[in-house]
């Protein structure tokens, strides 16, 4: 008798050999789940910062399981009110679990044991490695000066501290000095020039947006370059909600700070802010829309009777923008507008806005 099977037959054998074959392995993870859940694994919250360079150290609620942080909180505590909002993270904070579960983060010190630029190194002991620098550091001292010793600004986690104190600095003064720096690898010019042009480097905060109906962000996106730049949008637009302020975004491309938060974007040919800042106070100055006590009271050099004795004529600022210096160009909305790319129209338009709203939020990026 032959033996026949068919292909119905086969499906049904088939099936139900995968079902007992399943069945029977299915009661293996069930019962770890079941011993997972008598002995639970304990999981914790802790508080920290975000220790980057950018120095705003947003706070950060870690929460920690099997001695992993497995997930990154931002601030969820308060009751989130205007001047005392809650400080959230950027997406540098968030991810920051990222960098300190990395396989190929140093958790302990390397010495270097081949050639420079060999790549070999072994692992050493804390002390070895303390008495190592140490070492080396009085001898440097001894031999060279303190003046051989230079701490480096921005490198690894150096600003990144939560007390806003630098030990190596402190370190390093306690040993009679080191090798600083001046300037910034970052601001060096805007912070040289703000104190001749505004008397200091620090402006008004983003709160006093609620005491104005106009913001201009002059090539400023707090939301994308800003420290923390996701608490200082959200700062304000809390402060806009505050005085209704009509905001304009001056950037080449539309950014996350507009986003459908700003009234107007204006894009502008990259590089050329300064024409249309000379264009605006052409408009302001030829339409008298300057507060002139206040120029004559607390700037040098905007027209001649504020120009220093020795300084030559038609030498200041007015004459510079009026056309009557030495270059001899009006700075016209329409000059403007073939170096911007902004039409002359919105040009005067925005410069009347600036003029007529007293007082106007201008922050520069």
């Amino acid at each position: 008798m032959k033996a026949e099977i068919s292909r119905r037959s086969l499906m049904k054998t088939s099936a139900l050999g995968s079902l007992a074959l399943a069945s029977s392995a299915f009661t293996l993870p069930f019962s770890q789940m079941v011993r997972a859940a008598e002995a639970p694994v304990e999981e914790k919250a802790v508080w920290s910062s975000c220790t980057v360079n950018c120095g705003s150290r947003c706070l950060l609620r870690l929460h920690v399981k099997d001695d992993t942080v497995y997930w990154v909180e931002s601030d969820t505590t308060g009751d989130d009110v205007y001047g005392n909002h809650q400080v959230r993270a950027c997406l540098r904070g968030r991810s920051i679990r990222r960098r300190m579960n990395h396989p190929d983060r140093l958790k302990y010190p390397m010495k270097r044991v081949g050639k420079r630029g060999e790549g070999k190194f072994e692992r050493i002991s804390w002390d070895e490695a303390l008495d190592t620098i140490s070492d080396n550091l009085r001898r440097i001292l001894k031999d060279y000066g303190n003046e051989a010793v230079h701490v480096l600004y921005g490198t690894g986690v150096d600003g990144g501290n939560i007390t806003n104190s630098n030990v190596p600095y402190r370190l390093m003064n306690s040993c009679g000095g080191f090798l600083s720096r001046y300037g910034s690898y970052s601001t060096a010019q805007i912070s040289a020039a703000m104190s001749y042009m505004f008397g200091a480097n620090d402006g008004n905060s983003p709160d006093d947006i609620a005491n104005t109906k106009l913001v201009v962000m002059f090539g400023n996106n707090p939301a994308e370059t800003r420290m923390s730049g996701g608490g200082v949008t959200y700062y304000v637009e809390q402060a806009r909600e505050r005085s209704n302020a009509r905001m304009i975004v001056i950037d080449p491309r539309y950014n996350d700070t507009a986003a459908g938060r700003e009234d107007e974007w204006l894009p502008i040919r990259p590089g050329t802010d300064g024409a249309l800042a000379c264009a605006i106070a052409w408009v302001l100055i030829t339409e008298n829309m300057v507060d002139q006590p206040f120029l004559d009271k607390y700037c040098v050099g905007y027209d001649e009777k504020t120009l220093p004795a020795n300084a030559p004529r038609n030498a200041h600022y007015k004459a510079y923008i009026l056309g009557e210096g030495p270059d001899g160009i009006a700075k016209t909305p329409e000059w403007a507008a073939k170096i911007t790319s902004i039409p002359a129209e919105k040009i005067i338009q925005l410069a009347r806005e600036i003029g007529s709203a007293i007082p106007a939020y201008i922050c520069q990026g």
